[in-house]
């Protein structure tokens, strides 16, 4: 076998998690690098959250430079548009040269091609399947049995479970079931929800989250997992929380624990009011990770998928919001924390520092 060397510029975890976002990109990968790609995802429980992180940054910008190179290989007469396409194309041009997307970018990821090459016949299947490997879904996820609707109204809809359960869900939600005679399960596969748990001591009620599981009897609590980040927040009872191979933690009423989307568990308390508050039309938030809140924006924003620029770095966001005006919330977001956007072909934004 080949000895596999990555190339000089990859000094750091992050460069390498962009060299194989790219790298990935080329759908086959040799022997060597197969094992060198193995060996660097076991090798920091934070790496495959870096890599999800690096390929949403290059999914923006291979949609991007993609339609600027098939823009570019018509361009030998002055064709303008057939129609207006509903984004500055220069804006983008200007924030993916920066980003290093296309040629004259002064901070090119590690390893990247460059973007003035025909778009392959397949990117437009390549940007599906990576679309849907965003926010973490497989092929292998059950189908959802519960899903709300992508409005403000469906947080006072109220659900009744087959075992005298009561469930709420945020806007967006999709939630799958499965009953048997020891447990009770729900798998979040992406949203949030607020449960009043009937209680059954034979069978208790588990909430899978990604790779975290709530277990309850009767209680009630709220649990989410949004862009990758999941939380759970007790307002009653008694949660136990695991990992698929150990006991985290048990929460009681007014306890709350997160983890970010690198997999790093966090515990706090939270105001039993606060506990599922968007049941009144508000998303009432304590230092949420900037990524979490704008993922729970995105299904009242028409679907929107946010990206923000790698060198932003961590922001936390405090404050109300409300549901009926998610454009306000976020541009009060942008606002607050110097930050603006770049609309990308695709249903990106991109966020960066002014």
């Amino acid at each position: 076998m080949t000895e596999f060397r990555y190339p000089d510029d990859c000094r750091s975890n992050d460069d390498i998690a962009d060299y194989w976002a790219v790298r990935l990109d080329d759908v086959q990968l040799s022997a060597a690098e197969e094992v060198a790609f193995e060996r660097w995802q076991a090798a920091d429980p934070k790496n495959p959250a870096r890599l999800i992180r690096a390929r949403q940054t290059w999914q923006g910008m291979e949609i991007a430079a993609a339609e600027f190179s098939d823009d570019e290989d018509h361009s030998s007469g002055s064709r303008k548009p057939d129609h207006d396409t509903g984004f500055d194309s220069e804006a983008v041009r200007r924030d993916l040269e920066r980003f290093g997307a296309l040629e004259g970018g002064n901070s090119r990821l590690p390893g990247m091609r460059s973007a003035k090459r025909r778009a392959r016949p397949m990117l437009a299947v390549f940007t599906i399947l990576l679309l849907v490997g965003l926010w973490g879904y497989s092929a292998f996820q059950p189908d959802a049995d519960l899903i709300a609707a992508s409005n403000p109204d469906v947080v006072g809809e109220v659900h009744e479970l087959s075992d005298g359960s009561r469930i709420w869900m945020e806007p967006g939600t999709r939630v799958a079931l499965a009953y048997g005679d020891q447990y009770r399960d729900l798998t979040v596969l992406e949203g949030g929800v607020f449960i009043e748990v009937a209680k059954d001591s034979t069978r208790p009620l588990r909430i899978h989250l990604n790779k975290l599981t709530a277990t309850a009897v009767g209680t009630a609590f709220s649990a989410s997992k949004w862009g990758g980040h999941v939380r759970v927040e007790v307002s009653e009872g008694t949660v136990d929380l695991e990992s698929r191979t150990a006991k985290l933690a048990r929460l009681t009423a007014g306890r709350a624990s997160w983890q970010d989307a690198g997999g790093d568990m966090h515990y706090g308390m939270v105001a039993l009011d606060r506990v599922g508050a968007w049941r009144d039309g508000r998303w009432v938030v304590n230092d949420m990770p900037i990524d979490e809140l704008f993922a729970r924006l995105s299904p009242l924003m028409e679907g929107i998928s946010f990206v923000r620029d790698p060198r932003l770095g961590d922001i936390t966001v405090s404050g109300s919001f409300d549901l009926t005006k998610p454009d306000g919330a976020y541009g009060a977001i942008l606002a607050a924390y110097g930050l603006t956007d770049h609309i990308v072909p695709g249903g990106f934004r991109i966020i960066s520092k002014k």
